[in-house]
């Protein structure tokens, strides 16, 4: 039963550490000024400046990179089928952070603004990646995993018990 659960948690969580660490590298890299010298690498680096990656800071770097490394611990700690629910949840709070840091002062205000009905149009989703309401998606999704990792973990653990370790 826990396989159903276990595996699109764990591919998520790759996703999700790709996501981060890509994050954290473009905003690295235009911080200190670094061009890559890749066509497909320059227009990605555009395309993050464009979508708000410009104006961040080294402490944005840090969480991104933070989140990318305990996405990655409970990933593994979920193959392993150890205990992965601490790091997921250290990992969460890694991003979360680096949203709630970057919409500065007014983030309840932009949460209450949230048009509910751009979840109907997906489409308009992806093509606005930098959009409150995208974020808030990707947070959701997040959680709900952390939902399925919990759900693993607590079943990992009755077995541990049941055998005896």
């Amino acid at each position: 039963m826990t396989f159903i659960l276990r595996w699109p948690a764990i591919l998520v969580l790759f996703a999700l550490v790709a996501l981060s660490a890509m994050g954290a590298l473009g905003a690295a890299s235009l911080l200190t000024g670094y061009a890559p010298p890749v066509e497909q690498a320059q227009q990605a680096q555009a395309a993050a400046a464009e979508t708000g990656a410009a104006s961040a800071g080294w402490l944005d770097v840090g969480l991104l990179a933070a989140a990318a490394i305990f996405l990655l611990i409970a990933a593994v700690r979920l193959i392993r089928r150890t205990q992965g629910f601490w790091m997921w949840l250290l990992g969460f709070a890694c991003y979360a952070g680096r949203w709630v840091y970057a919409q500065g002062q007014g983030v309840i205000d932009q949460i209450r603004a949230i048009d509910f009905h751009i979840y109907l149009d997906p489409q308009g989703l992806v093509n606005n990646i930098g959009s409150t309401e995208t974020q808030v998606a990707i947070l959701a999704l997040v959680l709900v995993v952390g939902l399925f990792i919990f759900i693993v973990d607590a079943a990992d653990r009755a077995y541990w018990d049941r055998q005896g370790g």
